[in-house]
């Protein structure tokens, strides 16, 4: 028998869910609104910037001394490559933030998230965000809107600034994993003697291990392609009539080698997770000696991957932070 599955939000257990009270959906509607101002503010200074800037360079005073204008110019540079970009990026944000907003339109339900301060996963700024929110307390309760992944409320305080967190779901595991994990045996290694034992995946511990295995595309497979045979065609025609520094074949040469790192790590980790899934098990390992050790001390791990698969009898960190989405 296997446990139900689990789901996480930003790795807190979600424990129960309500519904959006008509003015938190309102809240919702003017937050959406005041984005797209934003939004829009942000696109309207690019373009007073650029208006600007053509018009600096579209004058034709008496002719400036050179040091005003070598200031200009300067100025107009800063305009054009820094002040727009930045501009459109902001624009951007906010745009994307309406978008999510929109997105929990269709559907009023909020995500009650429960567990220590120390369980949360997130990413490092949303990491920081919730945990100073969270203030002295070690326990935490977040609020996450289902649909677009916007934290609500922490302990209870609604959230000024918006937070995307992540949702998962994870397989629990079979009950037989329990009862293995007190049968540990010593192991004798080179490395020392170790308290190990192993037991199966779950058919649904399996699906969700499949859902990890990195799936590199034919678009993937043809950039690269395209990036090595460019960087080598750069690369021969330098050897064949050098001419000072070649910057663009060591960009390209840089790029491809990137891009060819990125592609072995990801078949290997492949690999390794279709090796796991042929074996079908982990590895159970309990680093107290104590004969009457804590469960909560226990560790499970992918022999061939070599990724903790739980830890305490939960999901490894990384498993609540990219499970499946339920």
């Amino acid at each position: 028998m296997t446990d139900a599955a689990h789901d996480w939000c930003a790795g807190l257990r979600v424990t129960r869910s309500r519904l959006l009270t008509v003015a938190e959906f309102r809240r919702i509607q003017l937050g959406r609104r005041v984005n797209l101002v934003k939004a829009s503010a942000w696109l309207l200074a690019a373009l007073v910037i650029l208006v600007a800037c053509a018009a600096v360079l579209g004058i034709s005073p008496e002719p400036r001394e050179p040091m005003v204008a070598n200031a200009v110019l300067i100025l107009v540079i800063l305009g054009i490559f820094l002040g727009v970009p930045l501009c459109i990026v902001m624009s951007n944000d906010y745009f994307k933030l309406a978008a999510l907003l929109k997105r929990q339109y269709r559907d009023s339900e909020v995500l009650v998230c429960e567990g220590a301060v120390a369980d949360l996963v997130a990413e490092p700024p949303e990491l920081e965000h919730l945990r100073r929110e969270s203030g002295e307390s070690s326990e935490v309760v977040l609020e996450v809107l289902k649909q677009s992944r916007l934290v609500w409320s922490v302990n209870g305080h609604p959230q000024e600034s918006w937070v995307v967190v992540q949702r998962g779901r994870t397989a629990g595991a079979p009950d037989q994993a329990r009862l293995a994990a007190q049968y540990v045996k010593p192991v004798e290694t080179e490395d020392g003697t170790f308290r190990l034992h192993q037991r199966p995946l779950s058919e649904g511990e399996c699906s969700e291990l499949r859902a990890y295995l990195p799936r590199v595309k034919l678009a993937g497979f043809v950039i690269v392609l395209v990036m090595n045979v460019v960087a080598v065609a750069h690369l021969i025609a330098h050897l064949r009539k050098p001419q000072g520094l070649p910057l663009m074949g060591i960009v390209m040469v840089t790029v491809a080698g990137w891009c060819d790192v990125n592609l072995v790590f990801a078949m290997r980790a492949r690999r390794k997770m279709l090796q796991d899934l042929r074996g079908r098990y982990v590895v159970i390992y309990q680093p107290d000696p104590a004969p009457n050790a804590s469960q909560e001390s226990v560790v499970e791990y992918l022999p061939n991957a070599g990724t903790e698969w739980t830890t305490g009898g939960r999901a490894a960190a990384w498993r609540r932070l990219h499970g499946p989405t339920g």
